[in-house]
């Protein structure tokens, strides 16, 4: 494997993993599914965790963006398999920015709402508009991200990068969280990490 391929496959295993470490702190692990009261309680309770957990997402993101900009200048594939790997890391950092601005509203905002909650402050409709607002991002978010992974494992897939099975598990994982997402309107972001993490793995055993 080439220095090119092994430092892709290095990022894109670190990115997910940076994110798992800090999206399963103990201390907030109820604040993924808990209801909206319980959900600003934690986070007023637990602020710095708050930020860590959101800055991992932060640095999880920006590392596998980079991840798969290597891969796509360094696969050996054609040149038009290259440009669809160049278009799907292109797409998948410009919804990884907009992930990052809803990491960077919520990282302010969630702490200063539970703090309005507590002291008994009136949050609406500030907070139902903001809430709208994030949504928007982190819709755009999801189905750019799964339409750039999908892009990534059928070249992956055509082209031997990657051992077809998995370049397939990670095309039907994005698929699966696209349809969930369209039938649902909510998703767990930390899925979206997976196929780029199988990727990864798969490149660093020789898995082609």
């Amino acid at each position: 494997m080439t220095d090119g391929l092994t430092a892709a496959a290095v990022l894109l295993v670190v990115g997910p993993v940076t994110g798992a470490v800090a999206g399963s702190n103990p201390v907030l692990f109820r604040v993924w599914t808990a209801p909206r009261d319980e959900h600003l309680v934690l986070v007023r309770a637990h602020r710095w965790a708050w930020v860590a957990i959101n800055a991992g997402f932060f640095i999880a993101t920006v590392v596998t963006a980079a991840g798969l900009a290597v891969l796509a200048g360094a696969i050996d594939a054609d040149a038009g398999q290259r440009a669809v790997l160049a278009a799907a890391a292109v797409v998948y950092a410009i919804a990884g920015a907009l992930w990052c601005v809803v990491l960077a509203i919520r990282t302010r905002t969630t702490p200063a709402l539970a703090e309005m909650v507590a002291a008994g402050i009136p949050t609406e409709p500030a907070e139902t508009l903001l809430g709208s607002a994030i949504g928007g991002l982190f819709a755009a978010f999801t189905l750019a991200t799964g339409a750039a992974l999908v892009a990534l494992g059928l070249t992956l897939a055509v082209s031997g990068g990657v051992a077809a099975p998995v370049a397939w598990l990670a095309t039907l994982i994005a698929v699966v969280v696209i349809g969930g997402f369209v039938a649902s309107g909510d998703t767990i972001p930390a899925v979206l990490y997976l196929p780029t993490l199988l990727i990864g793995l798969a490149l660093l055993l020789g898995w082609s």
